[in-house]
């Protein structure tokens, strides 16, 4: 349990850091934090131009255009919130490499700062989509399992970064391949449609990608006012600490040695 030991005991260390990173970031602009809406804004209108009146998408032959909608950014959120953090995170410990040659600074949350601060626009927008549901009278007590869903991906998330972050300094394409990969995450994640939807052959697809079990996760206690299918999040959540386990021990493992290899 030492890596959620770490993280209790410095929260309020990535708590700073995250804020600074946020300050960072937007340094200068003129829309400032706004951005962190703007650009999730702009790839849910083309979803709905794309997948909703060219494509004519319909998972459910009753559905609204509102519905639609919320069935898209319920999707679109977790996609984001991953692919921030992973992008972000991947690169986190090559930005910071003058970080590592110090012995007092804990390096190790320098990834999970990155994966906090993907998913803050994921936190907004999830709070902005409940307001709307809630103003819609379609908010039901299977919201508790959102904290849970949260929880699993992000822990999910800082263990992959964990070991994507040293991979990235030992083979420096890595970042490279990521960008590529996320743009084929997004393809075939159920965003714009819905896992059931899928044909056949190609569910195998869907049941290898994990974002699929959050973002059906995130419809079920959103849309759909129901619980998420136990089987489908144990499993992810199993996975996820298991995940995370490994990635901070192949993080620390390496810790030692990456000051030699920036």
């Amino acid at each position: 349990m030492n890596g959620f030991r770490i993280l209790l005991q410095h929260r309020r260390l990535i708590w700073h850091l995250v804020l600074l990173d946020f300050r960072v970031r937007y340094a200068g602009s003129r829309l400032g934090l706004a951005w962190m809406l703007l650009g999730p804004a702009l790839i849910l209108c083309s979803y709905l131009v794309v997948f909703g009146s060219i494509l004519r998408v319909q998972p459910n032959p009753g559905l609204s255009a509102v519905d639609y909608a919320v069935l898209v950014t319920c999707g679109l959120l977790p996609w984001l919130g991953f692919s921030e953090g992973i992008t972000g995170g991947t690169n986190s410990v090559l930005a910071h490499r003058n970080l590592m040659k110090g012995q007092l600074f804990p390096m190790e949350l320098i990834p999970v700062t990155a994966v906090c601060s993907g998913m803050a626009g994921q936190l907004i927008g999830t709070s902005i989509l409940l307001l709307v549901m809630g103003l819609r009278g379609h908010l039901g007590v299977s919201l508790i399992w959102l904290p849970g869903l949260l929880a699993a991906q992000a822990v999910f998330t800082i263990g992959l970064v964990w070991v994507l972050s040293c991979i990235n300094i030992l083979i420096r394409d890595l970042s490279q391949i990521l960008r590529l990969a996320m743009v084929l995450l997004m393809f075939i994640s159920p965003i714009a449609y819905t896992s059931q939807m899928v044909p056949h052959g190609l569910d195998w697809a869907i049941g290898l990608n994990p974002l699929s079990i959050v973002i059906d996760g995130y419809r079920d206690v959103v849309l759909f006012g129901k619980h998420p299918q136990f089987v489908g999040l144990a499993a992810f959540g199993a996975v996820a600490i298991l995940l995370f386990h490994l990635g901070y021990d192949y993080f620390m493992r390496l810790k030692r040695t990456l000051p030699d290899l920036l």
